[in-house]
């Protein structure tokens, strides 16, 4: 009896070490308006107050090109039509000095460079006015991340019917795309990946997770845009197709499916979670009523919205929720 209650005792310590690791911080998730068209592998960013939904693919499996409008303070969605761009899944969109710049992503085959979109473009939400500026140097656009810095935006780790891990630097000044490093690493790390995500949260650019021979929980960050340091692993089980975004002091990372192989049945995850850099630490924040892929997350000052994307059973949905950071 004595050996049993030692080795009970033993288990809750260790339980309470892993607690610790990772505390939950129970915050309530509120729901928004639905969208009107439900959407998966959709784009979001933020001008001001109000946020921006960009394509995506709807519940019949066609992709889009048009632009949808959020805003908080009446919670509704406007519909601003089709934009210049080709239809498209898995864009890629950044936002500097009240311009947005959004391009890339997918449609098509796999199988096929031409389904990898290369055009990028700046959006000026002031005037609704589109200008298109040089292509992307390579097809690989498929769920590529992009951060922004003074003037400057980095865009990578995109796929095409391979891994890859390309950075490149876009010059918004001069209109020029530079290649950083062909595999900007340290190390070797982080691997090559498709579904990543990531953003930048105090001027710093943070990117992880993913899908290579198995989903993913590394992070990282990207340092003086010329190699990556390796930083605490996203807690829980492993993904890719998760969303994130970032307030003023935290990185929140939500959702995905967790994927060890072709002969493994995948888990979309309902967990949220949230990265201080200052510490580079992990807390829970919340559950999602239910599990979401390919869904999307932005904040609008310290209101983190998380929705869309599609369930366990690939159904796209419309739901929208928000929690108060």
């Amino acid at each position: 009896m004595r050996s049993k209650n030692y080795i009970i005792l033993i288990l809750a310590a260790v339980l309470c070490i892993a607690c610790a690791s990772e505390p939950d911080l129970g915050i309530a998730l509120h729901e928004c308006a639905p969208m009107p068209s439900p959407r998966a592998s959709a784009t979001a960013f933020v001008i001001g107050e109000k946020a921006y939904l960009f394509a995506g693919r709807d519940s019949t499996g066609n992709s889009h090109n048009d632009l949808w409008r959020y805003s908080p303070e009446t919670d509704s969605w406007e519909d601003m039509g089709p934009t210049p761009l080709a239809p498209r899944v898995n864009a890629t969109a950044c936002v500097c000095d009240g311009k947005v710049y959004i391009g890339l992503g997918f449609l098509g085959r796999y199988s096929n460079d031409s389904s990898y979109m290369q055009d990028w473009w700046e959006y000026t939400p002031a005037t609704d006015s589109w200008k298109r500026l040089a292509d992307y140097p390579n097809s690989y656009t498929d769920c590529a991340t992009a951060f922004t810095s003074d003037g400057e935006l980095y865009v990578g780790y995109g796929f095409c019917w391979n891994y890859r891990r390309d950075f490149f630097r876009y010059d918004i000044a001069s209109d020029r795309w530079d290649s950083i490093d062909v595999n900007v690493s340290f190390h070797g790390y982080p691997t090559r990946s498709f579904g990543g995500t990531g953003c930048t949260c105090q001027s710093r650019h943070f990117m992880g997770t993913g899908f290579y021979k198995g989903s993913l929980n590394w992070w990282a960050e990207l340092v003086d845009g010329t190699h990556w340091e390796k930083r605490a692993a996203v807690p829980g089980k492993t993904r890719t197709l998760a969303a994130s975004t970032a307030t003023d002091q935290y990185i929140y990372l939500s959702g995905g499916i967790h994927y060890g192989g072709v002969n493994t049945t995948g888990q979309v995850l309902q967990d949220i979670h949230r990265y201080d850099p200052l510490n580079d630490s992990w807390s829970h924040v919340a559950v999602l009523p239910e599990g979401l892929m390919n869904h999307l997350s932005f904040a609008i000052g310290r209101r983190v919205y998380i929705g869309l994307g599609e369930d366990k059973e690939w159904k796209v949905k419309n739901k929208l929720y928000y929690f108060e950071e």
